[in-house]
Order: structure tokens, then sequence, then C-alpha cells
């Protein structure tokens, strides 16, 4: 490992990767949030209700999409799908598109299909993230939260990355992509969760139908399959989405991936989340798909794709070493803020090991591996830090 002085010929090859990547359009990554610059008072608002309407509305427009390709095929109108329209998919997505209806349509009742129409129903990873941005840092959202906080983040200055890289490292500049801090159905995360959910999580969802139909691997094999499909190699939290661009490999990001993962297998299949086996989001109804009847019913929907794994301070990064040093400091100024947003006036304090605890709880996706980077002891826990505050 480098130290931070050494650190400029990797920030140079980063450079490289920036480029490349604005050349190809930043990928959802390059959005960092900073967790551990809290606000000075105040209270944040809760946006389970913004998140549960977001997304059951990209879930239907989803299946309307579905459903309007399938009266399509239906009609017998084969020149609807023509294999070499990339709308209707890329590669071997688009071969289930022929010149007959009836072909079209083993595709069009398949799992993948819906979650094709549905992750066409939302923002690229980039447009999300800044369109949560521009929204809930906006006058007409804060209006409705009155003397809430509804997303926060730090000046440049004041972020807890400020001192983390040498000065000349060209990976500060991916700190300019920010993303906020909010609180989503009791859980603190960052608005770059939920663009990792929605595109990562579909790229894992790819990678499993694949091992699931080519390799025939189980459920549960080719779930670790994806997982760690993106933890190493170029597109991972260890190269261009973690340490080149960030200097860290990102435990909560690589938890929303594979949750977002469970979110398209859900749209048409039960699968375990929080440890309990949840029924499809999506049905058969006749020729059509549908909204199960449950779903518009129950008001925390999507609390169940949300969990303190999305927590950098609950669940932290795994920092290069040139790094760790000025983060530990820059956290340790502010420890006892953090203690007040995790442990508030009228609560009891966590107990001594809660937040040491927490990362190894949340090493797993409820005993389920989703590529946790293992270093327990290289990781900054909130415990350690007392127990430095203590010995000074």
């Amino acid at each position: 490992m480098l130290t931070n002085r050494s650190a400029i010929l990797p920030g140079f090859v980063s450079l490289a990767w920036c480029l490349l990547v604005l050349l190809g359009g930043a990928p959802s990554m390059a959005h960092e949030v900073d967790q551990y610059t809290v606000p000075a008072d105040g209270e944040f608002t809760d946006l389970g209700d913004y998140f549960n309407d977001y997304f059951i509305h990209a879930i239907e427009e989803g299946v309307r999409r579905t459903n309007r390709r399938i009266d399509m095929a239906l009609d017998g109108d084969g020149s609807q799908f023509d294999p070499r329209d990339k709308r209707y998919g890329s590669g071997a997505l688009r071969t289930y598109y022929t010149s007959t209806g009836g072909q079209a349509l083993g595709y069009l009742y398949s799992g993948k299909a819906v979650a094709h129409y549905v992750r066409k129903s939302i923002p690229d990873a980039v447009t999300l993230i800044e369109g949560l941005e521009r929204d809930l840092h906006s006058k007409k959202v804060k209006a409705q939260y009155p003397d809430q906080i509804v997303a926060y983040h730090p000046s440049d200055f004041k972020c807890v990355f400020a001192k983390a890289h040498f000065p000349l490292d060209p990976r500060a500049v991916f700190r300019l992509w920010r993303a906020s801090s909010i609180k989503v159905n009791d859980t603190y995360a960052g608005t770059d969760k939920i663009g990792h959910f929605v595109d990562m999580g579909y790229n894992y969802y790819k990678v499993y139908t694949r091992l699931r139909e080519k390799k025939g691997l189980s459920k549960r094999e080719a779930m670790y399959g994806a997982a760690h499909a993106f933890d190493s190699g170029i597109m991972s939290e260890s190269s261009i989405l973690g340490y080149a661009t960030a200097g860290a490999y990102s435990n909560a990001d690589m938890t929303a991936n594979y949750v977002g993962c469970l979110f398209y297998r859900n749209l048409t299949e039960p699968v375990r989340l929080k440890g309990k086996i949840r029924p499809p989001i999506v049905v058969r109804s006749g020729d059509y798909w549908k909204l199960n009847d449950y779903v518009k019913g129950e008001p925390d929907f999507f609390s169940w794709f949300i969990s303190d794994h999305y927590d950098e301070v609950l669940n932290p990064s795994h920092y290069e070493r040139g790094m760790r040093g000025a983060m530990r400091k820059a956290i340790t100024k502010r420890y006892e803020n953090l203690m007040r947003w995790y442990a508030p006036e009228g609560k009891d304090r966590q107990a001594p090991g809660y937040f040491r605890d927490k990362v190894y709880e949340l090493a797993t996706y409820y005993n389920s591996d989703y590529s946790h980077s293992g270093k327990f002891e290289q990781l900054i826990n909130l415990d350690d830090i007392a127990l430095e505050i203590e010995a000074e």
C-alpha cells in the first residue's frame, strides 16, 4: 500500500479513469456521500413515503410498457419486435424479439421482460441522483417538510474527505459530485445509494439471470456469483467504482447493489428480504401483468429494500492505507456530533461495543454474502474512536 505522498501515481491512473468515465458517461458511483458530517442541529424528515411513491410509480410504468408490447404480440404484429432495434435491449436480449408474436410472448411473460421495462422506466443513475439532489433541495419539497432537514451535504471545505487525499491527487475531483445524506424508513443513507440500487442492481440481475440460464446455478449460487462479479476487475469497488476514483471500497454501496438485484427478482418472484420471504410485486392477470394487490395497501412497501447496511457510519467503507489516518482524524473531530445523531439526548447512550458489533452484523445481508471487504481490523467505527478519545 502507498502513503498519501506516494499516491500521486495511482492518482494519475485515477485521472485516466476519470477521463474515460467522462467520455463514456459518468457512472452513479462518481457521486460520494459524506455521512460523517452531520448538521449542527435540526432533525431529518423521513422520506419513506417519497420513495414508496416513486418506486411504485416506476413499477406501474414498467408494467404498462410490458403490457403494451404484449398487446402488440397478441395482435400478431411481428414488425413491432425488430431484433435490430436497441430500444428493446441489447445482445442476447434482442434475440427474443422475432417476427412472430408467439415467440415474443414467451419473453414478455418472463421476469426478465418485466425487470427490463421497469428499469427503462427509471432514469439512468446519474440523472436519477442529480434529479434527487435537485428536487430534495428545492424550495417546493422543503416547504412540504417545514422545520425539518430534507437532505444535507456539507460544503466542500467542511467535508470529511476534504483532507483525505494528497492535494495533487486527481481523485479529489470526484468529490465534486456530491450526494446528500437523507433518512428513509428510519435509516440514514446517501442519495447515491438509490443510484446503486437501481443501476448496479440491474447489472447484478443480468449476471444473476445469465448464471441461472447458462450455467444452471441455484438461486443462492447465482446471487453469490452476481455479488462477486463486481468486487474485482475494472468495473468494481476494487477499481474504477471504488479505490481508483474515491480511495475506498464502499460496503454500503455493495449492499445497495445486492439488494437492487433482489428488487428486480422480486418483481415477479418471491425473495427473502430482511430474513423474510416476500411475495412478488407483479403478478399475471390473464394475458397481462398487474401490480400485486398488497403493494399499494402497504404504506412502507419500499422499506423492505432499505436497511442499516446503506449507512456508511454503521457499515463503514474500507479506505486505502494512505487515507486512513486522515479519515480517522476527521471522524474523531466529528465524534460528538455523530453521537448526537446516533444516540440523541433523551435516549440511553449506545451500549459499549454497539458500533463495533454493527460492523460485523452488517458484513452480510441477513446472512447472505454481498461481498463485504472483510478487512474488519482496518475499518473505522465509532467505538474505536471513543476508546482513542478516552485514552488521550
